[in-house]
């Protein structure tokens, strides 16, 4: 069976962190907001970020960058970056939100690894056609979606040997 999806890339756009920022200082002048070097730096995490990143995320990358922000601070500028569009929050079920930057309206899905924690994006023309068809034809006007698919990548010789065994027997260990 062959594979027509097409992975998409989570790394952002060259310049893309510098473009995005540009609109955040203008969608927070716009509603007479302050543009702290707090929100300046949690943004840019998330903007340069090529991962799915958790609020602890954003908080370690600022430590790094020996930088500091509050938990609460973290929580409410990432709600923000949400509200203005600039961001979009993901739950995976994991207890704790991710957070993308959103660039257009790009729609793409996600495969979440249940062993490592690992989040893929992919993009299937097909599945979209599909998803739009079942709406369609049930008299509904879909705005957005999220498609989650939950299982073990091959990335780590934990997950590889999680796959085998369940190959093997049928379930789990």
């Amino acid at each position: 069976m062959s594979d027509s999806s097409t992975i998409v890339s989570t790394r952002p756009p060259l310049g893309c962190a510098a473009v995005m920022m540009q609109v955040l200082r203008g969608e927070l002048r716009e509603r007479e907001l302050p543009f702290t070097h707090q929100r300046e730096a949690i943004a840019q995490v998330l903007f340069e970020s090529t991962r799915h990143l958790s609020a602890d995320d954003v908080a370690a990358a600022l430590r790094q960058r020996g930088e500091h922000a509050g938990k609460a601070t973290v929580y409410r500028t990432l709600a923000l970056l949400v509200e203005l569009g600039l961001a979009t929050e993901h739950d995976f079920d994991e207890g704790f939100k991710r957070y993308e930057t959103q660039i257009g309206a790009a729609q793409h899905d996600h495969l979440i690894c249940t062993e490592c924690g690992r989040v893929s994006t992919f993009d299937h023309p097909e599945l979209d056609r599909v998803l739009a068809e079942v709406a369609a034809r049930n008299g509904f006007d879909a705005i957005t979606r999220q498609v989650k698919v939950f299982g073990t990548c091959s990335e780590s010789a934990a997950c590889r040997e999680l796959q085998r065994t369940y190959r093997s027997t049928g379930s789990t260990p």
